[in-house]
């Protein structure tokens, strides 16, 4: 429970106008106030979830945060040796709001994580560290918003079908951050390990030496559902759910070298990246087939280019990466369509050469060939 101000009673709750005894939802209303101050609610922040209407979730956050003090934002930043400006900018590149003058709940933990980021900062540069932390936060804040939307759709939603109501959910919430979340930590870090090493040994099998702009050759691939718009229109969202679904794990069941990875996935578009033309042939012919098996899919169609990309942030940018994206565009429903570099490193059995097309963003015709088989 964090330090500072007691814990407000009942008769100071009613005092501030933060809870009626004489109101038709008095019992529940006190059982999520007493839940909430229990957690170590503060009068502020029960104010604002009020106004919020999120006091049914107030409790589960503080268990979540694990908190143990209040302190600003500036104290954070002093306490943890971090240049205010600099921390500042960190906070925002985690993704988090404005923290302001107002106390904060919060833990020696996000003090470490300001003396972390003081240290890569002093290791690589400020601007990489802010790199790292904005590649964090974003990866983080996704996890968070899976975890969220599952816990709304497969808890929340059945309590509250059967009849339940704020206190049981509060209460399920308050479990799950107690009990499920602290869990989640060692595998964060264990996941993390290994795509660390993972991450090392793909780049060594990439074609150019370490650069300080952090370029390297790689073959970019965009792999794109056919109809996709149309088809949502039919679904509804627990179908599109399952729809969305069948399509990312094709995609994820073909990334299986040492070599390739998944950049991104875009409801309809997946974009991977891998380092030889043979391994991209392989991982989109495996995309083909793998959504020609499943009769709820439509086809797919898929460009690979290659060349010299920047990798930033998890991303890949570049010449190449716009080809392949504007060759998805012209490729017919279950084709790969590759640049002249892709097809000058594949087998020329198993290229077709379709000539030259204008493509938009490039000033000149680009050579294109479909991969056969």
């Amino acid at each position: 429970m964090p330090e500072g101000d007691a814990n407000p009673t009942t008769d100071e709750l009613v005092a501030l106008g933060l809870f009626d005894p004489d109101a038709p939802d008095a019992s529940e209303r006190l059982m999520l106030l007493e839940l909430a101050v229990e957690h170590g609610a503060a009068i502020d922040e029960i104010t604002l979830a009020l106004a919020q209407h999120r006091l049914h979730t107030l409790a589960g956050e503080l268990a979540v945060l694990a908190a143990t003090k209040r302190a600003t934002f500036a104290e954070l930043a002093a306490n943890a040796g971090a240049d205010p400006e600099f921390a500042e900018r960190l906070w925002r590149a985690f993704g988090f709001a404005d923290p302001g003058d107002e106390p904060l709940v919060c833990s020696e933990a996000d003090e470490n994580v300001l003396v972390l980021f003081t240290a890569l900062a002093d290791l690589f540069g400020r601007d990489t560290a802010l790199q790292i932390a904005r590649t964090a936060g974003a990866s983080l804040a996704r996890m968070a918003d899976a975890a969220i939307g599952a816990v709304r759709a497969r808890i929340e939603a059945p309590i509250r079908a059967q009849g339940g109501d704020d206190v049981d959910v509060a209460r399920r919430f308050v479990t799950l951050a107690t009990e499920l979340v602290p869990r989640l930590y060692p595998m964060i870090e264990a996941v993390h390990r290994r795509h660390l090493a993972q991450a090392g040994r793909r780049f060594t099998l990439w074609e150019l030496p370490a650069s300080e702009t952090s370029t390297v050759f790689a073959v970019i691939g965009f792999a794109d559902m056919v109809g996709f718009t149309a088809r949502t229109q039919e679904l509804t969202p627990a179908a599109l759910d399952e729809f969305v679904r069948a399509f990312e794990d094709i995609v994820l069941a073909t990334l299986t070298t040492a070599g390739a990875r998944l950049v991104k996935l875009i409801g309809d578009e997946a974009m991977f990246v891998a380092g030889t033309a043979a391994d991209a042939a392989r991982i989109a012919a495996g995309i083909l087939e793998g959504v020609a098996e499943n009769r709820d899919l439509p086809p797919v169609k898929i460009g690979l280019a290659a060349g010299e990309v920047l990798v930033r942030e998890g991303d890949i940018f570049g010449p190449a990466v716009n080809r392949a994206a504007r060759l998805v565009a012209v490729a017919d429903p279950g084709t790969v369509v590759v640049d002249a570099e892709v097809a000058s490193r594949l087998d020329g059995d198993a290229i077709e050469p379709l000539g030259p097309r204008e493509l938009p963003g490039f000033d000149v015709p680009v050579e294109i060939f479909r991969v056969c088989g």
